[in-house]
């Protein structure tokens, strides 16, 4: 590919990273004092305050990306963050409350688990810019280094193409939070996310991630749909987005017909497919079950999908009438492979393949100028470039479905 013969996909993303100046972090109402000094006593040790705030916002962020409060902390990659004094940093943040131990440590089975306070969660959190140098590059040598050779499922060169192109975005900052700001008994945690990644988009500092299945998780991923559509740029040009209509149920559906299984009542599974590929899946379920929405129908259907499909549960109990032997075909596998995350994860999988190694990839060789951020399921670009991203999204959903 072009891009791989001009420089290499590594030196691509340090490039990209190596003007960072600071890093936009969560900062909790407890913890702004610390903003206000270098250093603090803590039993006799000096402690420095942009790592005890570091801390912090890690675990907010992986509550906002997971929505659990609860976290591991390993206590060799807290050593090699924030030095020998590890175990006094988060002594500290035990002593002020301000996180709970819930799990000891087992020696080669598992770390120590913690939770923040419910009160640091509740209160006002808002953004902070941490310019700590040592902080930004540990933070810049794990992003270019770690993100592009961990998970073989996306080739490294479509990985630093995505991390790149992140930096091509531009928003809208001030109707994003006006936005924000006018809605209807807004959910806190929703809010506060939502504000973090407008302020980090706004100022560059950019958020990526790939996990073991495949996904790529960035700021752009926790943005509500509203701000996505309407307040973002590339090289301040217009965006559109395309996504897959009923994307997991879809996917679902591809993994019960090439498994040729017997389990799944053929006129069943027929009325299921035609639903998904004509879009009217979940407003099906609307009529059928009397849901008030199809963002209700949704949920009800990630509840079957993805939880852990209980007897009793209303979601089971209602999909199961409309649908016995997919539901039946969908606690199977759960059993088969003894965990019930086990069908969300190569749901995400399958989803990551498609998105990736067929859409991006093949764009990249049309044009690997052709600029792009994924959310999952869907693909962000600029409005001129609309008629070769869809043409070629549409073809290799036909492809991989048909």
């Amino acid at each position: 590919m072009v891009i791989d013969k001009i420089i290499p996909p590594e030196e691509l993303v340090r490039k990209a990273l190596e003007k960072k100046k600071f890093i936009v972090q969560y900062l909790p109402n407890k913890l702004k004092p610390l903003t206000l000094i270098k250093k603090l006593q803590y039993k006799g040790h000096n402690l420095k305050t942009v790592y005890l705030i570091d801390i912090i916002h890690n675990l907010i962020q992986k509550y906002y990306h997971k929505r659990e409060n609860s976290f591991k902390l390993n206590a060799t990659i807290l050593k090699e963050k924030y030095g020998y004094k590890y175990n006094h940093y988060i002594n500290y943040l035990k002593d002020e409350n301000i996180i709970h131990q819930t799990g000891k440590h087992v020696a080669g089975r598992t770390s120590r688990k913690y939770r923040l306070d419910s009160d640091v969660l509740s209160s006002d959190i808002t953004r902070w810019n941490n310019s700590d140098k040592i902080l930004i590059k540990k933070w810049i040598k794990r992003k270019y280094g770690f993100e592009l050779n961990e998970n073989p499922i996306i080739p490294k060169n479509v990985k630093a193409k995505m991390v790149v192109d992140l930096f091509s975005v531009e928003i809208d900052g001030l109707r994003s939070m006006c936005y924000l700001n006018t809605l209807k008994d807004p959910d806190n945690d929703i809010y506060n996310r939502n504000a973090h990644s407008v302020e980090s988009i706004d100022k560059n500092h950019l958020f990526f991630h790939f996990d073991g299945y495949g996904r790529m998780h960035t700021n752009f991923t926790i943005l509500k749909s509203f701000i996505r559509k309407t307040c973002l740029f590339m090289d301040g040009e217009e965006t559109f987005e395309v996504d897959i209509a009923n994307s997991q149920p879809r996917f679902l559906s591809k993994m019960i017909e090439d498994s040729g299984t017997r389990w799944v009542n053929k006129e069943e599974f027929d009325v299921f497919k035609t639903l998904l590929v004509n879009g009217n899946f979940y407003q099906f379920l609307v009529e059928k079950l009397n849901l008030k929405t199809k963002k209700d129908a949704k949920k009800m259907t990630y509840k079957v999908l993805f939880g852990r499909n209980h007897i009793n549960s209303k979601p089971d109990i209602a999909f199961c009438k409309l649908f016995p032997s997919i539901h039946h075909f969908i606690t199977l596998y759960k059993a088969e492979h003894k965990n019930y995350r086990m069908l969300s994860y190569k749901l995400q999988e399958m989803e990551s393949n498609v998105i990736f190694n067929r859409v991006i990839q093949r764009i990249m060789l049309i044009d690997p100028n052709i600029k792009m951020v994924t959310v999952h399921d869907s693909i962000i670009g600029k409005q001129s470039d609309r008629v070769i991203i869809e043409s070629v999204f549409n073809d290799e959903l036909d492809n991989f479905f048909n």
